[in-house]
C-alpha cells in the first residue's frame, strides 16, 4: 500500500473511532470484499460468509472507541473476523443441538415418540419458513431474533427508521406464525424455537 493510502487509512480509522459514519463507509468498501474472501476460505458458504462480514462490521462500530490504535487497524479487522469464524463453528452447533432439544421436549409433553428424523424435519420446516421471507425483512429478523440486537441498534446499523424495524419485525412474526399454523407446527413450539 502506497504512503498516502497508508496516511488516508489511519485518517479515516481515526474519524471512525470518534464516530464518523463516512469514515465508515470508507473502510466498508476498502475491506469488505477482502474480508469476504477471507472468511468464505474458511465457510465456503457465501451466505454465511455475507453475514459474518456483516457482523465483523457491526462489532467494529460497536467498538470504534476501542481501537487502540490506527496503524494496526488491518490486523484488528482479520482478529474480530477469525473470533466471529470461531463462534460461527460453536454457535452452529449449539443452536442446532438446542432447537433439536426443544423440538424433542415438546413431542415428549405431547406423547407424540417421533424418531430422530422427525426433530429434524420440524427444525428444516422452521428454517424453511425464514428463508421464505423477503430479503430485507428476513435480515432484519435474524438480526433481531438471533444476534439479540434492539431496534434502535438494527436502525442504526442498516441505516433505516426504527418504525420500519418494528413494522419489519411484527409483519416477519405475522407471516411465520400463520406459516407454522398452516403446516400444523404448534404455536408454543414456534414461539419456542423463534425467542428462546
Amino acid at each position: 500500500m502506497k504512503k498516502i493510502e497508508i496516511n488516508k487509512e489511519l485518517e479515516l480509522v481515526r474519524k471512525l473511532r470518534v464516530g464518523d459514519a463516512s469514515a465508515f463507509e470508507l473502510l466498508f468498501e476498502q475491506y469488505s470484499g477482502k474480508l469476504f474472501h477471507f472468511v468464505n476460505k474458511h465457510l465456503d458458504i457465501k451466505e454465511e460468509s455475507e453475514e459474518i462480514v456483516q457482523d465483523v462490521f457491526l462489532s467494529l462500530w460497536r467498538h470504534k472507541k476501542d481501537i487502540k490504535s490506527p496503524e494496526a487497524f488491518k490486523s484488528y479487522l482479520y482478529k474480530i473476523a477469525l473470533n466471529n469464524i470461531r463462534n460461527y463453528f460453536t454457535k452452529k452447533q449449539v443452536k442446532e443441538r438446542h432447537k433439536q432439544l426443544i423440538a424433542q421436549e415438546y413431542f415428549i409433553k405431547n406423547e407424540l415418540f417421533a424418531d430422530e428424523s422427525d426433530y429434524e424435519s420440524l427444525i428444516k420446516q422452521v428454517d424453511l419458513l425464514i428463508q421464505r421471507l423477503p430479503a430485507k425483512r428476513r435480515e432484519i429478523f435474524l438480526l433481531s431474533r438471533k444476534e439479540g440486537l434492539d431496534i434502535a441498534e438494527i436502525a442504526n446499523y442498516l441505516k433505516i427508521s426504527e418504525s420500519t424495524v418494528k413494522n419489519q419485525i411484527s409483519s416477519a412474526i405475522a407471516f411465520l406464525k400463520q406459516e407454522a399454523k398452516k403446516g400444523g407446527l404448534s404455536s408454543t413450539l414456534f414461539l419456542a424455537l423463534f425467542y428462546r
